[in-house]
């Protein structure tokens, strides 16, 4: 459950009707409040004006959905009963800081430049002032429903969205969901879908005046127009000395992360003789890395079998002394039943693991490559060092053989149909000297 922060103005219920208050907790304050509770992590996640946004390098943005508009969005107002040209004063209410300082650059460096006296005071108001105090010569910043009923007296009625939109060509955003870099994906993950939920419900939800406002004034999708908007704000404030960051940072998407195996440790207990039990090896099997495997089986290889030189031979090994081991042919766990047995087997003297075709549709069975030479570190480490491993060039290639003697073979297999030369060259290309066996 979190804690969610937001407005009760219309142009916010899009985004926020849909939550699960069942799951979650709505708080409700005007803008200013809600990005202080947010400060004071009185709130968890917040709608934020922008601006607030940009106050801290905290926080993280909630992709999907915002408050925008791409032209007049007539609820973000500079309200007075003279022109511009007249204004002596200009009181921003103090409601919500991103119109604060959208209302600043129009005044500074914006349209709104040009026409306004050199002289002219902008004060900050207290929120919810801007309708009392534009009178005569003093203009007002007035935001929210507030502005969509205004008093006839106050003529002069300039959009801010559409002064930015004339000045820029681009959308504006108004407010995002904001919080800090340890809130819950699944926590963004529900804003987003209700989000997304809402806004395709205003049609069938609202009707009238609000309808149109909802639809025709407002700009809900944070899509690149909306993010290249909300840069372009961040930059001009940033360089005016109005807002601490120049930009915004989204929340990404949520990170997956397999379940993995104390690999380290099982590696650790094999090195040092330990006998690993039958879930380990099922572990490693199953989920090993083949490069960590390889590299311990080396290193177990190298303990009985030191040096370079790899033995080859003529014809297949037989007898009791050896075991054939089938990778592929049953489940991990009847492979490491399998290896198990072999390391109590009293007078084995080597073993050959190879991979087998099986009925069935392509990767039902684990005999590829990678499960082969997972299959070969993990029998070095099972097995006695004194257990000569062999690699099968004639069922697996000269290429896998190379492999498997990097995976804890110590011994290049037999010809049985290969060609000496071609073994040879294969094993002094990988590092070996290759070595007849009598």
């Amino acid at each position: 459950m979190a804690r969610i922060g937001t407005v009760g103005y219309l142009n916010a219920r899009p985004l926020s009707d849909e939550i699960d208050v069942d799951r979650h907790t709505l708080v409700l304050a005007n803008p200013a409040e809600v990005a202080r509770m947010l400060r004071a992590r009185e709130v968890d996640v917040a709608l934020v004006p922008v601006a607030a946004a940009l106050s801290d390098d905290e926080y993280r943005v909630v992709p999907g959905h915002c408050i925008g508009a791409d032209g007049p969005v007539a609820s973000v107002l500079l309200v007075a009963e003279t022109p511009p040209e007249q204004w002596t004063t200009v009181v921003l209410d103090g409601v919500s800081r991103t119109s604060v300082v959208l209302a600043r650059l129009m005044l500074t460096r914006g349209p709104l430049a040009q026409r306004v006296r050199p002289d002219l005071v902008i004060e900050d108001g207290e929120p919810n002032s801007g309708l009392r105090r534009a009178k005569k010569t003093t203009a007002a910043l007035v935001i929210g429903d507030a502005a969509r009923e205004l008093p006839e007296r106050l003529t002069t009625r300039l959009d801010l969205a559409l002064l930015w939109k004339s000045w820029t060509g681009l959308p504006f955003v108004f407010a995002v969901w904001a919080g800090r870099p340890e809130l819950p994906s699944s926590v963004v993950a529900d804003l987003k879908e209700a989000g997304a939920a809402g806004v395709a419900r205003i049609t069938r939800k609202y009707a009238g005046d609000d309808l149109a406002y909802l639809t025709r004034n407002l700009r809900y999708p944070l899509d690149d127009a909306a993010l290249s908007g909300l840069r372009r704000f961040g930059a001009l404030a940033h360089e005016a000395g109005l807002v601490p960051r120049a930009d915004v940072e989204l929340y990404g998407p949520p990170s997956r992360r397999l379940e993995r195996p104390d690999t380290d440790a099982m590696l650790e207990r094999a090195l040092n003789g330990s006998g690993l039990p039958h879930a380990d090896v099922v572990a490693l099997l199953r989920q090993g890395s083949v490069a960590e495997l390889a590299a311990a089986a080396d290193l177990k290889r190298r303990e009985s079998w030191p040096g370079t030189q790899v033995p080859y031979a003529t014809s297949p090994v037989e007898g009791e002394g050896h075991a054939r081991v089938a990778v592929g042919e049953g489940t991990e766990e009847e492979l490491a039943a399998r290896l198990l047995s072999l390391r109590d087997q009293p007078g084995l003297s080597s073993v050959t693991l190879v991979t087998v075709d099986v009925d069935g549709p392509y990767a039902s069975a684990p005999n590829t490559a990678s499960d082969l030479l997972r299959a070969v570190a993990v029998a070095r480490l099972v097995l006695p060092g004194t257990v000569r491993l062999r690699a099968s060039p004639a069922t697996e290639g000269l290429g896998m053989t190379q492999a498997s003697l990097r995976s804890g073979c110590d011994h290049a297999g037999s010809l049985d149909g290969v060609d000496p030369a071609a073994l040879e060259h294969h094993l002094r290309a990988a590092g070996f000297e290759p070595v007849l066996e009598a």
